[in-house]
């Protein structure tokens, strides 16, 4: 059979195996006998090429033969193209200009875009190989081409669009060589290419034009569909391309752009198009052309595109005016940024100042908000945003009066917006319309408007900055109104969260508090008469709805800033001053009569409406540690009234007040004591504060002696007793967290007086340190003190629970109460989960005693870590001088750790142990945090190795991949890299210091709903050192101590260096950071610290860590450097690391003694590393650099280089610019019918 018959033969077979692959009703091994007979034949036949041609031109075939026929061709040329002949190399190549002239199938045809999309892949890939060194007529046969139609100029534009993929957007080229050299071609050709789509969208957008008209759609999507392809071409080159090019004649491609903003057929692509351009980077002189958008034809286009209407009765339409509206967007942001950087800039031509025609541009912004959209509404206001913080532009005449206006458009849209009940099918124009449109469930909208709201409240603070006097005005206005319609609806008792008035209310009080949150930072401050008379009105409401009076608690505390001002202005003759005095004891009454707030109409405590009256009591409790932690000094002169006030309700039993309530009265008022400059005082009132719960704590030193009289203690060992009011343990519980947590609240709010001069006066000043700096006491010290034994005693009590014991004394009921919470692990793994409204009444509460158990130990924990971490910084030397702290510390906080799970050890080290070290004074370096770290630090070690060894197996044997999600492996995961990045913290602050923005002081866990949670255990980790920190960082005189004792120097150094290479990119760098200085340290000092063991160690884990993270550019960067310094540093004395080098898979050993040599030569100044010394170990360690996974099991390119390009002469004819000219490539414009 001759070769033409057994390519036919072939073809046959492959086309009935692709069909039994395809075909639903094929048996899985049937199908996968087909597909291994496909695949072995694309890697073993020297026919592949052939037969991928039979299927692809066969008219018999269907479409999923021909595409496999393309990829066949394709395969041969990304695989094969090295080994095969020239001559079918030449057969390969005019087989498939032959099918580009040919052409897939009508332009218009959307079903065939796979098969042109391999067709241009085809022909990218051979260009890739030959072009343009040994392909010079490429350009004159794309010309070809494209003369024969819109179906070949359709393939053609999708030629350039995958070539320019490869070379400049995502370079996906493996020959550097070889991109370099298209990437020159494509540049020396741009001015053609230019004009070639440029004439292109010309020709084909009139042609569409007239073939509408003519009532000829088929032509005219055709037409549409080349228009289309250019737009998407010219995407991928203006994001890249010289200025120049874009802005050649006029400017004239930025004019056709703007002008098909207007055009629905292809308003979206040029959107992108002109999006890309706008967000373009660079210096002064290539952003300055931009500016020419803001001409008047240009910005009029821009103007009447963004307020073109949807045609509802068309399908489809509602969805793609939206979509249009956020590409443009996304142009006017980037022409925003433009303005941003340019407004003020310098340059031949003088200052850039306001462009021409701003004024429509703010117009269209403001339209765009009043969009029913919430997504273009706020991507409008984040544009407004970015120009409120320019200085120059906020003051500009023009931008002024556009403030107002944008005030009146978004503060309506404040108002919480509802998910709709019923999703609607998007064919009106409407607010539920869109949000159905673009979200799928109710908290998938809830996350985006929790955002978009921050972002609109954002709009009045800047606003705020520049306008006080408007934004207030606005506020003034809203309230009045507010107020009024508040006297008529006095017997409103819907207590629901989604009540019309309760969502103005709230959507107001947000205003309120984000326009008075600014106005102590500006100068022209509005009237403080006027914010009294709105305080004054807000008195007189009365309502006995619950959510109503917790609204107006918010309201009151933003407008307390007034009362702040007026007493500032207090003379005999202020009359303001006076009345703002006389004010403040009718606040403090309307803040008691919610704390003391019944519902006598709900008897029945787990109503709705009872529930709300909690949250506004506990409100009313927070409100008061508010205003004393920012007004202490407008309320320290009735500080007596308010303490006796308080006094009587904690006393009086008709109001019993509960313990969180009460504790929570009392911080603030300890808070405002801390103004008293006087210890002796201060001291006196923390007893009387500490004194009801002080006989608690004798019952406590016995229940906290073993893990077994604690569970019986708290009624871990027997049933869960139902109903919850009936379990009689659960006043033990109630009193064992009150007294902690009216410690923790002593601890937390207690000081001494920021002056030296009125801590000395106040008798806070005990001595002086080696500095001269005061060394003060704080009143809580001896109160708190004498409780420390018996919070350790719990501590090491908590630890001990985990063990098997212990465990097994756990009732059936109880089994995993000491488990995490859900929102814990939420947290943890990720999920975003939209705040809940802290004053909804409706939210879930704890309902089962096995709830409430597991919420106690949760808040035990908490409540001590905090306690504990909260000591340090608040006590002092205090604490820290103690004799035998460093002893009860490890037998307590640090005792049973083996037992104590991931997520508890990680509180132990952020939140307690963290901050201890902070802030121990240097003097008690060595009795209180050496020991210390002696015991932590080789426990932390060998942990650390195992869990990541253990972690490590799950991956390997596929218990842990992408896919997993919510399972067990996946929390062990998170928290096991979470803990070693925290611990990798608590190393850096001891080896070489940190910032106290870098140390999180522990939050108060009694601070209710209302207030925001200062600090959280599960916040975000620290963002990653600079680089130049790598370079800079030196030991600390604690780091000294810690590498020179034998104790823990090895663990810290071997927890570094395998920290380098643990599956986490975020621990590697935080080791990188820390390695560095330490290694220069050990290197460095005169003590013989390093040897030859610890140097090979710690030069194979950078390797190591290079074959770990090496493909990612941060991580490379640091191990290289890291690399580098060590070889610098350690190569002189230990010669035995070029051998370590030598062990790296093929590496050149001339290399190796080059790297040598340049080592040997002085190092750079300080602890910089040189350039060349860098490239050079890069280039040494490039094998060894490991492979994202998604490069794992790819199949190697080769692409060979091809001669040097020649440079380009000034003769005519003689370079690429002039055989592109002599091919006609710019008269592929006149096509030919």
């Amino acid at each position: 059979m001759t070769q033409r018959g057994n390519v036919a033969a072939l073809g046959e077979e492959l086309a009935q195996a692709i069909e039994l692959i395809m075909r639903p009703d094929t048996a899985q091994q049937a199908r996968m006998e087909a597909y291994m007979a496909c695949e072995r034949f694309k890697e073993e036949s020297p026919l592949c090429a052939q037969v991928g041609l039979y299927l692809a031109s066969g008219q018999q075939f269907g479409q999923n033969v021909k595409h496999f026929g393309l990829q066949l061709m394709e395969y041969t040329i990304k695989f094969k193209w090295n080994s095969i002949s020239h001559e079918e190399k030449l057969f390969i190549k005019e087989n498939a200009m032959k099918l580009l002239h040919f052409g897939v199938g009508p332009a218009e045809d959307a079903s065939l875009a796979h098969l042109k999309d391999a067709l241009s892949r085809i022909i990218v890939e051979m260009i890739k190989r030959e072009w343009p060194q040994q392909w010079t007529t490429l350009l004159a046969e794309l010309s070809d081409a494209c003369n024969k139609g819109e179906p070949q100029t359709e393939l053609v534009l999708l030629i350039f669009l995958r070539l320019v993929e490869d070379v400049a957007l995502l370079q996906t080229i493996e020959s550097n060589q070889r991109r370099k050299d298209m990437y020159q071609a494509l540049t020396n050709n741009m001015n053609d290419i230019f004009e070639f789509f440029q004439r292109l969208i010309e020709l084909h957008v009139t042609s569409f034009r007239e073939a509408t008209a003519h009532g000829n759609f088929q032509k005219a999507n055709a037409h549409g569909r080349v228009v289309e392809v250019v737009l998407l071409t010219l995407t991928g080159f203006v994001e890249w391309v010289s200025m120049n090019h874009i802005t050649s004649n006029n400017c004239k491609l930025l004019q056709i752009l703007c002008i098909l903003l207007n055009d629905k057929a292809f308003q979206c692509n040029a959107a992108e198009c002109l999006s890309q351009i706008t967000n373009r980077k660079g210096q002064v002189k290539e952003r300055k052309p931009l500016l020419m958008l803001f001409g008047e034809e240009p910005m009029r286009y821009i103007f009447t595109a963004s307020q073109i209407l949807p045609d509802i009765a068309t399908p489809g339409a509602l969805e793609q005016n939206h979509n249009f509206l956020k590409k443009l967007l996304n142009m006017l942001s980037g022409l925003a940024q433009q303005i941003v950087i340019l407004w003020g800039k310098e340059d031949e031509d003088g200052s850039i100042q306001r462009p021409p025609h701003f004024e429509i541009f703010l117009e269209c912004l403001l339209l765009l908000a009043r969009h029913p959209s919430l997504t273009v509404a706020h991507g409008a206001t984040l544009i407004w945003n970015v120009l409120l913080k320019h200085d120059g532009i906020s003051k500009d005449p023009i931008m002024t009066p556009y403030i107002p206006k944008f005030i009146d458009v978004i503060a309506p849209r404040i108002i919480k917006t509802l998910y709709p009940n019923m999703r609607t099918l998007p064919t009106a124009v409407s607010t539920a319309a869109y949000i159905c449109l673009e979200y799928d469930s109710e908290e998938e909208f809830a996350v985006f408007y929790y955002r978009c709201r921050t972002d609109f409240l954002e709009l009045f603070r800047q606003s705020t900055l520049i306008q006080p006097i408007v934004t207030f005005s606005y506020c003034e206005q809203w309230l009045n109104a507010r107020l009024a319609k508040a006297h008529t609806e006095r017997d409103n008792i819907n207590c629901s969260v989604q009540d019309p008035v309760y969502l103005e209310w709230e959507a107001l009080v947000c205003v309120i508090d984000g326009v008075l949150s600014r106005i102590l930072l500006v100068s022209d401050r509005p009237a403080v008469q006027s914010g009294l008379r709105l305080l004054e009105e807000c008195l007189k409401v009365e309502t006995s709805n619950p959510l109503i009076l917790s609204i107006l608690l918010s309201c009151i505390s933003a407008l307390f800033v007034f009362l702040s001002m007026s007493s500032c202005q207090i003379t005999p003759n202020n009359c303001v001053a006076m009345s703002g005095v006389s004010l403040l004891p009718r606040v403090l009454e309307r803040i008691f009569q919610a704390l003391v707030f019944r519902d006598p109409t709900e008897p029945n405590i787990m109503t709705t409406r009872a529930q709300a009256a909690k949250n506004l009591r506990r409100h009313a409790a927070s409100l008061m540690v508010k205003l004393g932690h920012k007004y202490p000094l407008l309320l320290l002169p009735v500080f007596d009234q308010i303490d006796t006030h308080v006094k009587a309700l904690l006393d009086d039993p008709r109001h019993a007040l509960n313990k969180i309530e009460r504790t929570t009265l009392q911080e603030a008022l300890l808070l405002i004591s801390n103004h008293f400059c006087d210890y002796e005082r201060q001291t006196a009132f923390v007893a009387n504060i500490m004194k009801d719960t002080l006989p608690h704590w004798p019952t406590f030193a016995e229940v906290f002696k073993s893990a077994f009289t604690f569970i019986q203690f708290v009624g871990l060992d027997k049933p869960a007793v139902t109903p919850i009011q009936s379990d009689t343990l659960s006043a033990n519980r109630g009193h064992m967290l009150d007294a902690l947590n009216v410690v923790l609240a002593v601890i937390k709010r207690c000081t001494w007086p920021d002056d030296p001069d009125r801590a000395s006066r106040g008798g806070f000043v005990v001595g002086f340190t080696e500095l001269g700096n005061p060394i003060c006491r704080n009143p809580a010290t001896p109160h708190v003190i004498p409780l420390l034994p018996h919070i350790l005693a719990l501590m090491r009590v908590l630890n001990e629970l985990y063990r098997p014991q212990a465990m097994a004394l756990l009732s059936e009921d109880f089994r995993h109460v000491y488990t995490m919470l859900e929102h814990e692990k939420k947290a943890l793994l990720g999920v975003c989960t939209p705040p809940a409204d802290p004053l909804d009444p409706t939210v879930k509460k704890v309902t089962t005693t096995v709830d409430r158990l597991q919420q106690f130990m949760s808040l035990l924990y908490d409540s001590c870590y905090h306690m504990m971490g909260s000591a340090g910084p608040s006590l002092g030397r205090d604490l820290y001088q103690l004799q035998g702290i460093a002893d009860a510390l490890i037998n307590s906080v640090f005792a049973s750790l083996e037992e104590v799970p991931d997520y508890r050890l990680r509180p132990i080290v952020r939140v307690f142990f963290k901050p201890f070290v902070y802030s121990c004074p240097p003097t008690f370096y060595d009795s209180v945090l050496v020991p210390i770290f002696a015991h932590l630090t080789p426990f932390m070690c060998y942990h650390l190795v195992q869990r990541w060894t253990y972690i490590s197996s799950l991956y390997e044997s596929g218990q842990l991949n992408e896919e997993s999600n919510g399972t067990q492996e996946v929390l062990e995961d998170m928290l096991n890299r979470s803990l070693t990045r925290e611990y990798l913290d608590v190393l850096k602050i001891a080896l070489v210091g940190a910032g106290p923005d870098n140390v999180h002081a522990p939050a108060n866990v009694t601070d209710v709903a209302m207030e925001p949670e200062e600090h959280s255990m599960d916040g975000t980790t620290h963002s990653r050192a600079a680089q130049s920190a790598l370079l800079s960082d030196i030991i600390s005189d604690l780091g000294a101590k810690l590498l020179r004792n034998g104790a823990t120097s090895n663990y810290i150094l071997m927890t570094l260096m395998a920290a380098l290479s643990w599956q986490d990119s975020t621990c590697s760098m935080k080791a990188v950071n820390v390695v560095a200085p330490v290694m220069r340290f050990l290197a460095t000092t005169e003590a013989q610290l390093m040897d030859q063991n610890k140097a090979t160690t710690a030069f194979h884990a950078v390797l190591q860590g290079l074959q770990v993270h090496g493909m990612h550019e941060a991580n490379q960067a640091g191990l290289i450097t890291l690399g580098v310094q060590f070889y610098e540093l350690l190569r002189p004395k230990f010669p035995v690391l070029s051998d370590v080098l030598r062990t790296i898979p093929n590496v050149n050993a001339a290399d190796i003694q080059k790297f040598d040599e340049k080592v040997n030569v002085a190092p750079l100044k300080g602890n910089k590393v040189d350039k060349a010394k860098k490239d050079l170990f890069k280039k040494m360690t490039a094998r060894l650099v490991g492979r994202s996974v998604n490069q794992m099991f790819c199949r190697q390119i080769e692409i060979l280089n091809l001669p040097p390009m020649q440079a380009r002469a000034p003769k005519p004819n003689s370079d690429i610019v002039d055989i592109t000219q002599n091919a006609g490539l710019t008269k592929l414009f006149r096509a030919e019918k």
